[in-house]
C-alpha cells in the first residue's frame, strides 16, 4: 500500500458516513474521528488502506466494477498530481523565500498587476480536487500520458485547437468568439469554435469526419496557449487573460465532461441577465460574476461545443488581488497551514475574519436566491478579491449549475424544460444554494481553520446563523436554510447507482448552534 490510498481510503469512509451509507453513521465514528459540520467526518492520519477494500467493508459486498475502475484512475491521478505538486510547493516557496515574504498570502498580496496569473498559478493547489468527492482525481478516458499533457499541474500551456465553421453547421449565443482576447489576435475570416486538442483528436475527428471531409469543417492551424483550471475543462488564457470552457469527453468526478448545447446557448443569455441585475459590478464589496459572453455548439451535439468567459479584471475593482476558494482550503507550501489560515492569521482574527469571510457571501446570494437564481458557490465556482489579509469582493463563476425558478425570477426568462437549470420549485434553487455554499464552501473554510488557528466552529456557526435569521428573508428560505436537517449530495452513493440524483440528510450546524 502507499500513501496516496490513504487519502482516497478516508475519502470513502468519510463519504460513506456522510451519506449514512448503508447505516455507517448508526454505528460508531472511526477510533480518533471527529463528527464535524454536516456530518463531514474529520479522520485523523493513520495507515494506509486500500480504498477498494475499504468500501468493500463498509457495504459488506463487492464494489461493482465501474467504481473499481473510478477508483483505479482517481489513485493514479492523484499520485501524479501529488509528484508535481511538490516540484511546484518548491517554486512557490522559493519564491516567497526571494521576496521576503512569511507566507504565501503576504506574497500573493504583491500581485496586484496580473489577477488573471494570479489566480491561475493559485488554482494549482487544488491538488486533491473536490474535497468531498472519493474521485475528485477520477479522469476515465486518459491515459497516463495524457494525465501529464492535459491535468491541473502540466507544466506547458495546452494549444486549444480551432474548428472553423466554413460550411454554416454550427449555431451561436452572445458575441462572437473571434472577439474574446483570447482569439482577438488571430486573423481569422470567418466563425470558430475553439476545441480542446484531446477532444479534436478523440471525439470530434473520428465522429465527424463527414463534415471535415466535405470542408463543412476544418482545423486551423493557429492555436491558443492556455491553462487548465480545476475544473479541467475549462482552460484559463495563457498571452492574454480570459476562460475558454470546452467539451471534454472524459468522466472526471462523477460524470463525462461534454456540454450540453442548452448550456451553451443560456450561458451568455443568463450572464447578461444576472449582470443587469447589479450594473455596478467591478465595484468593491459588490457580488460580481464573471460573465460568460459566447457560446457556440453543433446541434443535436454535445461534443462539439464551447463557451467563452469574461477576463477576471471586468470582475474587479483595480488593485484587488484574486484568489481561487479551492486554494484558501489547500495547504500553503509556504507555511504548512492553510491559505485561509494565512489569511485570518495576518488579520490578527481568525474568528473575525471568518464571520466577514462569510457574511461576503451570505447576504447578496441569499437574496438572489430568493429572486428565483440559485448560483452554485461551492469552492471551484468561487474566487475572492482580497486587499491585503481582507476579503473584499466575492466572485462566481460558471452558470452551468445553477438553478433558476422562472416564475420568481426578476426578468423574463424562457428556459427548456430539459435543462437542468430550469428549477421546478423553490425548493430545488434554495438546496442548490445551501449545499454549494454553507456545505461545500464555508464548512471546509470553517473546519481549516479550526485545525489551524483554534477557531471556535461553533460559534462561528452559531453567529452565522443568527445572521442568516436577521436577513429580509421569507420564512420559507429561513426555514430552509437553518432546519435541524438538511439535504447533502450523496457522491459515493450516486456513484454506486450511476445516473441517478441522490440526496440524504445530514445534521445542520445553523440550527444546533443558533441562539
Amino acid at each position: 500500500m502507499n500513501r496516496h490510498d490513504r487519502h482516497l481510503a478516508a475519502q470513502i469512509t468519510a463519504a460513506a458516513w456522510r451519506e449514512n451509507l448503508n447505516g455507517r453513521r448508526e454505528r460508531p465514528a472511526p477510533e480518533g474521528a471527529r463528527d464535524g459540520a454536516f456530518n463531514q467526518l474529520d479522520l485523523p492520519g493513520g495507515a494506509d488502506e486500500d480504498p477498494v477494500a475499504t468500501l468493500e467493508a463498509i457495504l459488506g459486498a463487492p464494489v461493482p466494477e465501474h467504481l473499481r475502475a473510478e477508483l483505479r484512475s482517481a489513485r493514479e491521478g492523484l499520485a501524479l498530481a501529488r509528484v508535481r505538486a511538490a516540484n511546484r510547493n518548491r517554486h512557490f516557496a522559493a519564491l516567497a523565500a526571494r521576496a521576503g515574504a512569511g507566507s504565501l498570502a503576504e506574497l500573493v498580496a504583491a500581485c496586484t498587476g496580473d489577477p488573471h496569473t494570479t489566480t491561475r498559478l493559485l488554482e494549482t493547489l487544488a491538488t486533491e480536487g473536490h474535497q468531498l468527492h472519493p474521485c475528485a482525481r477520477t479522469r476515465l478516458g486518459w491515459e497516463p500520458a495524457d494525465l501529464a499533457r492535459y491535468d491541473l499541474e502540466t507544466a506547458r500551456p495546452i494549444r486549444v485547437r480551432l474548428v472553423a465553421d466554413r460550411g454554416g453547421v454550427l449555431a451561436r449565443s452572445g458575441t462572437d468568439l473571434r472577439e474574446h482576447p483570447m482569439l482577438a489576435g488571430l486573423d481569422l475570416p470567418g466563425p470558430v469554435l475553439p476545441v480542446h486538442p484531446w477532444q479534436l483528436e478523440h471525439r470530434i475527428l473520428p465522429k465527424y469526419a463527414d463534415l471535415f471531409a466535405a470542408g463543412r469543417l476544418a482545423v486551423l492551424e493557429a492555436t491558443v496557449p492556455a491553462w487548465p483550471t480545476a475544473a479541467i475543462r475549462t482552460l484559463a488564457g495563457h498571452g492574454a487573460p480570459g476562460f475558454l470552457k470546452l467539451a471534454l469527453g472524459i468522466h472526471v468526478t462523477s460524470t463525462r465532461r461534454d456540454i450540453s448545447p442548452n448550456t451553451a446557448f443560456l450561458a451568455p443569455v443568463l450572464s447578461a441577465k444576472l449582470r443587469s441585475m447589479d450594473p455596478a459590478t467591478g465595484e468593491e464589496h459588490r457580488h460580481a460574476l464573471v460573465a460568460d459572453v459566447a457560446g457556440a455548439w453543433l446541434p443535436g451535439a454535445r461534443d462539439l461545443t464551447a463557451i467563452a468567459r469574461a477576463p477576471l479584471h471586468e470582475s474587479l475593482a483595480p488593485g484587488l488581488v484574486c484568489v481561487p476558494a479551492t486554494a484558501l482550503a489547500a495547504i500553503s507550501p509556504v507555511t504548512g497551514v492553510s491559505l485561509a489560515a494565512e489569511y485570518a492569521d495576518w488579520s490578527g482574527d481568525a474568528g473575525r475574519w471568518m464571520r466577514d469571510y462569510a457574511r461576503l457571501w451570505t447576504g447578496p446570494i441569499l437574496e438572489k436566491a430568493r429572486l428565483g437564481i440559485g448560483l452554485e458557490t461551492h469552492l471551484q465556482n468561487s474566487l475572492v478579491g482580497f486587499r491585503g489579509p481582507q476579503p473584499i469582493t466575492p466572485v462566481t463563476r460558471d452558470l452551468g449549475g445553477a438553478r433558476i425558478h422562472a416564475p420568481s425570477a426578476p426578468f423574463p426568462l424562457e428556459l427548456p424544460a430539459d435543462s437542468p437549470v430550469n428549477a421546478a420549485s423553490m425548493d430545488q434553487v434554495r438546496s442548490k444554494v445551501a449545499y454549494t455554499l454553507f456545505q461545500n464552501h464555508f464548512a471546509p473554510l470553517a473546519a481549516a481553520l479550526e485545525r489551524d488557528c483554534g477557531l471556535d466552529a461553533a460559534g462561528f456557526w452559531s453567529d452565522l446563523a443568527d445572521h442568516i435569521a436577521a436577513l429580509p428573508l421569507p420564512a420559507a428560505d429561513r426555514d430552509a436554510y437553518l432546519a435541524p436537517r438538511v439535504p447533502t449530495k450523496a457522491l459515493l452513493t450516486m456513484r454506486l447507482h450511476p445516473g441517478r440524483e441522490i440526496a440524504t440528510l445530514v445534521d445542520n450546524p445553523l440550527a444546533k448552534g443558533r441562539r
